[in-house]
């Protein structure tokens, strides 16, 4: 048993990686030559590892329908970054309390973000209830004096939060690449790459099992992934090759439920 299997479950989706266990010389495959690393090669590698986080958090937690919104302010609003926190924890504290009003928790993710003109706004995903756009406005116009628009839209099923998760995620400097009139210091770059989250948010937990070094070669070699009942395999997401930091083969897939559920399925 050469192997390790680990899936992330979640209402819509599993998610599949296997990956080499066995220690260097027990039995199994050979070793690959490892390439020579690079800091770039790094940095790629661990802002896929935070997407992957970030999708099967969003993939456990959230259901098509529930809201993508950017929170923005008044045109001309210049802030600091920790007044625009302030300003978003009052926002979050009220819609808490008008949600619990009608017995449903409050679940968001969000980031606080640079625009093209040097204004922030922030970008949240919120789960869904009934009136809740309505909700939301409300609870922004009471939360500062400077409050703009806020721009919603239903999170629909395709994609599997993948391109959601890459967003949220994305690097600052690609945000304030060629704004260097705006001064964003280095600490207020790392407040933006923050993700913030709500406390009762399930975090995802892998189920492991072994697999043979047989079964793996097959697959690596081309045998057609069987989904699992119900769901289908996203042909897009898969992923198989040589890791270049271990040498080792690796896998990587994902299966979508045919018939996507939604929020409103889990409540009844």
């Amino acid at each position: 048993m050469a192997y390790r299997q680990c899936d992330y479950n979640s209402p819509n989706y599993i998610e599949h990686e296997f990956y080499y266990a066995g220690n260097f010389g027990a039995r199994g495959e050979k070793r690959a030559p490892k390439e020579k690393i690079t800091s770039v090669q790094v940095a790629k590698q661990n802002q896929w590892n935070r997407v992957k986080r970030l999708r099967r958090t969003l993939q456990l937690n959230f259901f098509p329908g529930d809201f993508w919104i950017t929170v923005k302010y008044k045109a001309g609003t210049r802030k600091d970054i920790n007044d625009v926190k302030v300003d978003v924890k009052k926002f979050l504290d009220g819609l808490r309390k008008k949600y619990k009003a009608r017995g449903q928790p409050l679940m968001f993710v969000y980031r606080i973000e640079i625009g093209k003109r040097g204004g922030l706004h922030c970008h949240m995903v919120i789960n869904r209830i009934p009136d809740g756009d309505l909700l939301m406005r409300d609870a922004w116009k009471k939360a500062t004096d400077d409050a703009g628009s806020i721009d919603y839209r239903c999170i629909d099923e395709s994609g599997g939060f993948d391109a959601l998760a890459e967003y949220i995620c994305k690097q600052p400097d690609e945000e304030i690449q060629g704004q260097m009139q705006f001064n964003v210091l280095e600490e207020e770059k790392k407040k933006l790459v923050a993700i913030s989250s709500s406390r009762n948010l399930k975090r995802p937990e892998p189920v492991r099992k072994a697999y043979s070094h047989w079964t793996m070669k097959r697959i690596m070699q081309g045998e057609e992934i069987k989904p699992t009942k119900g769901f289908y395999v996203d042909k897009d997401s898969i992923r198989k090759g040589i890791n270049k930091f271990t040498g080792m083969s690796f896998l990587y897939y994902t299966e979508v439920r045919i018939k996507q559920l939604s929020r409103g399925d889990v409540w009844t």
